[in-house]
């Protein structure tokens, strides 16, 4: 295993290969497997089996089609896979349900590899600071709703794709902190941050909502936003302060509402 700099490294290159308009154009209508899944069919084993603990970047196709194998090899997921298909009206597997399948699987993947950013980006600041610190990031973890344990802290990735999400956002349930994720359309903030058809206290909000999406973010070439390491030094920084490091979350929700 590399440095902690030089994984974060190949990760970042892996995570800006991704052909997202691609993938987005081609399951963007497809979402006829949305039913909840057995726990034989989850996918988070794979995902963190090799993008975490391996650190074996498969693009999509590649890991999709060794988990469709995985499935089908393994007597429970296979028997579970056929019980699951009897909701479904599809006769061939590399079918109809094969692709549902396969968007389904596709959302659940950019979502893991959002939350393992976040955990490479730590490990790399601990190293840093010098903070000597024992990540847990895994499967079990992942469905009870944790995307990363530091001690007797869990932190949750949570998504936020407008404004006001950021404004009423809940951060915080007992010893976990949930961790803003912004996916903001930034063309169509940079457009209302100078639209004269948008009020000038509107405009104002979208403007540091944007400052502060820059602060905390960063776009790669392909679209796939990122967290700066700026973002999780304010997390690090604060391990040993739950009370302080809810009141530096709380800050953040605020800039990235656009309410300073």
């Amino acid at each position: 295993m590399g440095s902690t700099a030089t994984v974060l490294n190949s990760y970042r290159k892996f995570l800006e290969s991704i052909p997202l308009d691609k993938f987005r154009d081609k399951f963007k209508d497809v979402k006829w497997v949305e039913q909840d899944l057995y726990k034989e069919l989850l996918p988070q084993s794979s995902i963190f089996r090799h993008y975490w603990h391996e650190q074996n970047f498969l693009d999509f196709e590649s890991w999709f089609e060794d988990f469709w194998t995985e499935l089908n090899s393994n007597a429970a997921s296979k028997t579970a896979l056929k019980d699951f298909k009897k909701y479904y009206f599809d006769k061939d597997n590399d079918g109809w349900f094969k692709l549902g399948f396969k968007a389904r699987m596709y959302r659940t993947w950019t979502a893991v590899l959002t939350q393992l950013d976040f955990c490479y980006m730590f490990a790399y600041v601990c190293e840093k600071k010098g903070k000597k610190v024992t990540l847990e990031a895994n499967a079990e973890l992942d469905t009870s709703g944790i995307d990363l344990r530091v001690g007797d802290i869990d932190f949750e990735v949570g998504k936020l794709t407008q404004r006001k999400e950021a404004r009423s956002a809940a951060i915080t349930r007992r010893n976990r902190i949930r961790i803003p994720y912004a996916v903001f359309n930034v063309d169509e903030y940079e457009r209302k941050s100078h639209s004269s058809r948008v009020s000038p206290t509107s405009r104002a909000s979208y403007r540091n909502a944007l400052q502060a999406f820059h602060k905390y973010f960063l776009i790669l070439k392909n679209g796939f936003v990122v967290f700066s390491e700026y973002y999780v030094d304010q997390v690090v920084s604060n391990l040993s302060n739950p009370e302080k490091l809810k009141t530096k979350v709380e800050k953040l929700l605020t800039e990235l509402s656009g309410e300073f």
